[in-house]
C-alpha cells in the first residue's frame, strides 16, 4: 500500500509540470488565433467603411457635375444670379468631395495598418507552433 502511494505520489509529481507545459502553448495559440480573428474582423470592417465612402463620394461627384451643368446653363441665359448660387452649390459639393477623399485615404491606411498587423500576428502564431513542436 505505501508502495503505490509512494509510486502515485512520483508519478504525479513529475507528471503534473509536464501536462502544465503542454497547455501553454495551447493556450497561447488560442489567445494568438483570437488575435488573428479580431484583426480580420477589423479589415473587414475598413473595407465596408471605403465601400460607404466610395458610394458617397460617388454621389456627391454626381450632385457636383449637376450643379456644374446648371450653372452653365445659367451663363448661356445670361441669368449670373442663378450661376452664382449654382457656383456656390457646386463649391459646397466640391468641398464635401476633399473631405470625403480624406476619410476614404485615412480608412485605406487603417486598412494597410490592419493587414499588417494580421500578418504579424499570424508569423508569431506560426512561430510560437513551431517552437512547441
Amino acid at each position: 500500500m505505501k508502495t503505490r502511494f509512494l509510486a502515485v505520489a512520483l508519478l504525479s509529481a513529475f507528471a503534473l509540470p509536464v501536462l502544465a507545459q503542454g497547455s501553454a502553448p495551447l493556450d497561447t495559440l488560442r489567445q494568438d488565433n483570437a488575435q488573428i480573428r479580431r484583426d480580420q474582423r477589423d479589415i473587414n470592417q475598413d473595407k465596408r467603411d471605403i465601400a460607404r465612402d466610395r458610394q458617397g463620394l460617388n454621389q456627391d461627384r454626381r450632385e457636383r457635375n449637376f450643379d456644374q451643368r446648371k450653372e452653365d446653363q445659367a451663363i448661356r441665359r445670361g441669368d449670373t444670379a442663378a450661376a452664382q448660387k449654382w457656383d456656390a452649390r457646386r463649391t459646397h459639393e466640391q468641398n464635401e468631395i476633399n473631405r470625403d477623399k480624406r476619410d476614404l485615404a485615412h480608412d485605406r491606411a487603417d486598412l494597410s495598418q490592419d493587414r499588417r498587423q494580421r500578418a504579424q500576428d499570424v508569423h508569431k502564431r506560426n512561430v510560437a507552433a513551431r517552437n512547441a513542436h
